[in-house]
């Protein structure tokens, strides 16, 4: 286990030094973040303000069904905006490590032309996130064990979806059979890598998160000396869990592309070696 996870921290750190040699790729998540995250609140908003007021309460059932969709469709388009920017992430990172200098414009262009495809995966996903959650929800203890089982594995199989529709003209469905072929030749970097970056990602975001609260409580706390002193925690706190985010998502992008074209391929690209993929997959 120990002799995995030092290889994932490898990969990880390999993943990471993509990033810092070409930093216009930090910038995709960031970007498709934000705007992901005003079309949640321009588009949901206003639903859940209809679903929580008292008068949506009072009136016509018709208004609440309505926030619900408002709610339902803003989250929809809000992951297709996230979806299309990793795909974006993953065209230019493909780029990278065929050691090129990442065309923005091109990998922008190349996930234009799978829209439909970006679509059609936001819609599948969103079926079977669903799914899953009923099945926690209303199964019991058992439903709430196999929901969870169910959707780590579906996160497993479909690690290498967004490489598949990035480097591959195929749809929506015949993407989660690629990405599920192709990782079930490599699993061992898909667990190791993933596991590493997610489980760094976790620790810096805490980091931030006791920042952000102990700086919350000094506000909370009053006098003039505390509320700055509290602000400036929970700006720091903030700014380092966004970055944590956005590094592990940028990271795990690299990560996935490089592992695609090794399963895909068998061979390394960038600054990965055939060697270090194969024992890590052993």
């Amino acid at each position: 286990m120990f002799r995995r996870m030092r290889q994932g921290w490898e990969l990880t750190k390999k993943s990471w030094g993509v990033i810092r040699e070409h930093p216009k790729l930090l910038r995709l998540p960031l970007v498709g973040g934000i705007l992901s995250l005003i079309v949640l609140v321009v588009v949901g908003g206003p639903g859940i303000f209809l679903v929580a007021s008292d008068s949506a309460e009072t009136s016509d059932d018709l208004l609440v069904y309505l926030g619900y969709g408002l709610i339902a469709l803003g989250s929809f388009l809000a992951s297709c905006i996230v979806i299309y920017y990793n795909v974006i992430l993953a065209a230019a990172a493909d780029q990278a490590l065929q050691g090129q200098e990442p065309d923005i414009a091109a990998a922008r262009a190349i996930a234009g032309r799978r829209r439909g495809t970006i679509i059609g995966w936001a819609i599948v996903s969103a079926i079977v996130s669903v799914a899953f959650s009923i099945m926690r929800d209303k199964g019991g203890a058992i439903g709430n064990i196999l929901g969870s089982i169910g959707a780590a594995a579906w996160g497993f199989v479909t690690f290498l979806v967004i490489p598949v529709i990035a480097l591959e003209d195929i749809g929506p469905i015949d993407a989660v059979k690629r990405s599920g072929n192709l990782v079930k030749q490599r699993w061992g970097q898909q667990a190791t890598g993933n596991v590493v970056i997610g489980g760094i990602a976790t620790v810096v975001m805490f980091v931030g998160i006791v920042l952000g609260v102990l700086g919350g409580v000094l506000v909370v706390s009053g006098g003039v000396a505390a509320t700055s002193g509290g602000v400036a925690l929970l700006a720091v706190g903030i700014v380092i869990a966004v970055m944590a985010g956005l590094a592990a998502g940028a990271t795990k992008g690299v990560f996935g592309v490089a592992l695609y074209h090794f399963s895909a391929e068998n061979r390394a690209l960038g600054p990965f070696s055939e060697t270090e993929l194969s024992h890590a997959a052993g």
